[in-house]
């Protein structure tokens, strides 16, 4: 500081400069409060960008499927005081015969959620303004309504708390990152269905979360009880999300200066006291339904009674179908993969214990889900027992912008392109050759009805608006609260290699490396015996061929919108020397890993 700024009583002396060269001082303070406001505008815009998210999830209404109905006869029945679905309102598949009765095959976790949700709806006439509406043309809608509770909400929650983890490792990106996990993923289809996907992974990825802040500060157990007791009810609602507990379990004993055997004991006892509080009502409900605390509806269904609940050992090829066939999880989420980078740079930081936890996680399900005898679990968009993976894959996406902004803008635009046109046409498709159908719907304007189709406005281009209206405002927003990215010639080389790739891949590798094949031969596996018909389904051998180009030129726009909106030039050499200069301490570092 200088001496005259030191000096007391009153301002410094007026400088000698003659007025005319005198800065504008006025000017360059409002210029610095203007941006101070912009700044504080940001964290406002970032949130209203994933709220409107939520607000795409709660416009669509989806038809309803086995898995759906299997949740909703279970809501039902708890409102009616019983565990039985013998007297559901629609016949569903997923169901388990014991003892005389049919029960829900669902854990019943959702459910217990939902049911006070369910009691107000039809407190307030929501059935029978279900059954006037014309979205779905006479199906009762209670199910959609019930998923504003029991998927949209838990889906908006996953969003906000990816957003916030990222912040912590990135700051600036967080938005971006959940915004790209909201849209771009199969968090997207499952957000609009009743399915326990969502719910589960929201419950499991905020025990994380919770944990994090925790390692964060001084050791407080009762953050870890509150992590244990969402661990607990994550369980409840989703059985595998046990592997996501013993995971977090190992996390919280890797904690540097807290393995002393009282801290160990605190705060792993802690954990665990949580964690038995949050499974009691899966105990409750076991009790009630079969008069057994651990006995499982699963257990009942003919083929989860083959090795471990249906899970036999892990096979490669499996793996192979999961991740690159036409509904694998990489084919259709390509961003999915500078999530693994991001993880790669989040280690490479020093956040060695989060990013493999990361790992980890990844590593449990992949391993846990190539061994189960129908991997992709019927109809779905992609590999639906992998959405747990998708919010601790998905915030290291923001490592992965900042660093690399070129692949994975396009990437990311790739992937919106993909899951949009996937949730609003037709999400469950049952076979890897059926993925064709996203495109030909799109092309007739043949769509899932939504709030509007309620209305009146049918099933096409006019009723789908709202979805869109409310998903493009959520890309503006969060594309202007993003810091400029520093996007070179090379990083959009990158970019569009990246690009290039992935569509070539998307439409041509699942086929002739006989990728789809083997999907379909593990469907026909598991007891569908049409897995191989192409005509049954309307299918098609190279299924991706019409939607993988419109997906790479949503990449190519979304890095040239970002590259001519929010591109930081990269300043001159003499610029930057100048800079160093000024600083006083030599050369800046490039962005660490």
């Amino acid at each position: 500081m200088s001496a005259d700024r030191d000096r007391p009583g009153g301002p410094p002396p007026a400088s000698d400069a003659s007025p005319e060269d005198r800065p504008p001082r006025p000017e360059r303070v409002d210029g610095a409060v203007e941006r101070r406001g912009a700044r504080r505008r940001r964290p406002r815009a970032a949130l209203v960008a994933i709220v409107l998210v939520g607000v795409a999830f709660a416009t669509m209404f989806q038809n309803w499927s086995d898995n759906q109905s299997s949740h909703y006869d279970l809501i039902r029945a708890l409102d009616a005081g019983r565990t039985t679905i013998d007297y559901g309102p629609y016949p569903t598949k997923d169901k388990a015969f014991y003892k005389g009765l049919w029960y829900s095959a669902r854990a019943p976790g959702l459910a217990i959620y939902s049911l006070p949700f369910y009691e107000v709806l039809n407190g307030v006439g929501g059935p029978a303004l279900a059954r006037k509406s014309q979205a779905l043309r006479g199906e009762d809608e209670m199910i959609d309504f019930v998923g504003l509770w029991g998927s949209v909400l838990p889906g908006l929650l996953l969003l906000l708390l990816v957003c916030r983890v990222a912040e912590r490792f990135e700051p600036g990106y967080g938005a971006a990152a959940a915004v790209v996990v909201g849209l771009g993923t199969m968090v997207l289809p499952f957000s609009t269905l009743l399915f326990s996907h969502v719910f589960a992974a929201m419950l499991g990825f905020a025990a994380f979360a919770i944990m994090v802040r925790e390692r964060a500060g001084p050791p407080r157990p009762l953050l870890l009880g509150a992590a244990g007791l969402l661990m607990g009810y994550a369980v409840a609602s989703e059985y595998p999300l046990a592997f996501v507990a013993l995971v977090l379990g190992g996390y919280l004993l890797s904690r540097p200066r807290a393995l002393t055997a009282r801290l160990v004991a605190r705060r792993a006892g802690a954990y665990v006291a949580g964690g038995i509080v949050g499974i009691v009502p899966l105990l409750l409900y076991n009790h009630a339904a079969f008069h057994s605390w651990t006995h499982l509806a699963y257990s009942n269904i003919p083929q989860q009674q083959k090795g471990f609940f249906g899970i036999s050992a892990p096979s490669l090829t499996v793996l192979a179908t999961l991740l690159f066939d036409s509904r694998g999880l990489l084919t259709l989420s390509p961003v999915l993969a500078l999530g693994g980078i991001g993880t790669v740079l989040l280690y490479r930081r020093g956040r060695r214990a989060e990013a493999l936890v990361i790992a980890a996680v990844c590593i449990c399900y992949l391993g846990y889900n190539s061994g189960y005898y129908l991997p992709f679990g019927g109809g779905s968009m992609g590999p639906r027992f992998l959405v747990t993976v998708l919010p601790f894959l998905g915030f290291p996406i923001a490592l992965a912008l900042r660093r690399l902004p070129g692949p994975t803008l396009a990437l990311a635009g790739a992937s919106i392109a993909v899951a949009v046109t996937a949730t609003i046409p037709h999400p469950l498709v049952g076979y890897e050759t059926e993925t064709v159908v996203w495109g030909r719907l799109l092309e007739h304007g043949e769509f899932q009805p939504t709030i509007a189709s309620a209305f009146g406005a049918g099933r096409g281009w006019g009723a789908i608006w709202p979805f869109l209206l409310a998903a493009a405002t959520a890309l503006v927003l969060v594309a202007r609260t993003t810091p400029r990215l520093r996007m070179s010639a090379r990083s959009l080389g990158a970019g569009l290699l990246a690009l290039a790739a992935w569509c070539a891949f998307a439409t041509l590798a699942p086929t002739l490396l006989g990728i789809d094949h083997r999907g379909l031969l593990s469907i026909m596996g598991a007891g569908d015996h049409t897995a191989l018909n192409l005509a049954l389904h309307k299918g098609s051998r190279y299924p991706l061929r019409t939607l993988a180009p419109i997906a790479a030129f949503a990449g190519l726009l979304a890095l040239a919108v970002m590259g001519l909106v929010r591109n930081e030039p990269t300043p001159p050499p003499e610029q930057r020397e100048a800079r160093a200069g000024s600083s006083g301490s030599g050369p800046q570092p490039a962005l660490s890993a």
